[in-house]
């Protein structure tokens, strides 16, 4: 973690967690460079909770939209930008690297700061740069990428001016322990029980829906003392490399990669043909599929079928396997997103963190590799146009 964190000067200012931080940062701004009608520009693709830390900022929100492959159009950012943008905030999505380097472009021209979210990746690069180094400012998540309950960190890449964080309280350490030991019980259950889900804990999240009547609110937190000593003892290279080697897994292992489509499959891989066949033609289940260089994932997003999501989510449930569906909240009832729009109703996140183990990530093949999806379509009428109706 040590060497992964010396890419960053000055050093990293350790929050609760990576929200606390990107809050934080909006009012430093705001204060700093004043604005009768502040705003910022975001993705249409974000959960609740983020959603509700920029209005607690007193920001109003423009949103651009996110394709189905998780990157977004310079050119639409561009046209949002007015006197009252403060900043435009841009995602590595689930890990899924996107080029910042256009957008610091127009940033710089226009005068307004760029946000980088690397809550989804850690140690990640693209085309030779590190994730992170490329905003005016940078968020990451320990909670995230090191499996914490909370934890995460904010590089000023660009301080126009002095900045001291505004936390009032900190995350307690003796909780911090008891969900670390609580959480590394769990996996070492896992482990010994070949994936089998002993304790019966798998539940799915509450959807961070808004109530836009409500005041909204944000406590800035500091990190606990416990985690801000233990997370730069952790061995990030060890970590970055089981999670590519579950990615590599999976891709390598699910039959049919046109129904469940790895998002950002086309750039993230390369193929490689098994020295020992003659002809690619006729041994193309032979293929093999490497990650490219970088890429560190926070999960393994695929688009799911249309109208079959929420099945294979309760299959891989019924088996022990927790996948999470991304934010079904966005666009906040909005329109005019078609990418955020199916990221809604057909994203699923496969988990691939360094604690699944071989019997979890053959769980998740094997089930995605024996559903009959035009059955699961067949099967489950339509209604009201909604896949959240339907199931």
């Amino acid at each position: 973690m040590k060497k992964f964190l010396r890419n960053f000067q000055p050093e990293p200012i350790n929050y609760g967690n990576a929200g606390h931080a990107f809050y934080d940062v909006m009012k430093w701004v705001q204060a700093n460079r004043p604005k009768s009608k502040p705003n910022i520009i975001m993705p249409s693709y974000i959960p609740g909770k983020l959603y509700r830390f920029v209005m607690a900022a007193g920001y109003e929100t423009k949103f651009y939209d996110v394709s189905t492959q998780l990157d977004f159009s310079v050119d639409e950012i561009r046209g949002l930008i007015d006197d009252q943008t403060q900043m435009v905030f841009a995602v590595h999505f689930f890990g899924v690297p996107v080029d910042m380097e256009p957008l610091k472009n127009l940033t710089s021209e226009l005068d307004v700061f760029l946000m980088e979210d690397c809550s989804h990746t850690m140690d990640s690069h693209l085309n030779g740069k590190t994730l992170g180094t490329t905003g005016d400012f940078t968020i990451f998540s320990i909670r995230k990428m090191l499996q914490f309950h909370c934890g995460g960190f904010l590089i000023l890449n660009n301080k126009p001016w002095p900045f001291q964080p505004s936390t009032t309280k900190k995350v307690k350490s003796l909780l911090t322990g008891y969900h670390l030991l609580g959480s590394r019980i769990k996996y070492k259950l896992n482990h010994y029980n070949r994936g089998k889900n002993v304790l019966q804990k798998t539940t799915i999240p509450v959807i961070g829906y808004i109530d836009y009547d409500e005041e909204q609110t944000v406590t800035v937190k500091r990190m606990d003392r416990l985690l801000n000593w233990l997370y730069p003892t952790i061995d990030l290279e060890k970590i970055t490399l089981k999670r590519r080697e579950n990615v590599g897994y999976l891709w390598n292992h699910i039959d049919d990669l046109e129904s469940f489509t790895p998002i950002g499959f086309d750039r993230l891989s390369q193929t490689k043909i098994d020295a020992h066949n003659t002809t690619s033609s006729a041994n193309s289940d032979q293929k093999k599929y490497q990650l490219i260089e970088g890429y560190v994932p926070f999960s393994l997003p695929i688009l799911t079928p249309p109208y079959s999501r929420n099945f294979i989510q309760q299959e891989l449930l019924s088996k022990g396997i927790i996948c999470y569906i991304g934010w079904t909240e966005a666009p906040f009832g909005l329109e005019g997103f078609p990418g955020t729009e199916q990221l809604q109703m057909r994203l699923l996140e496969l988990p691939i963190h360094h604690h699944i183990n071989q019997a979890q990530l053959d769980i998740m093949a094997d089930c995605l590799n024996s559903l009959e999806i035009p059955e699961i379509i067949d099967t489950y009428s339509i209604k009201a146009g909604s896949e959240e109706s339907i199931f």
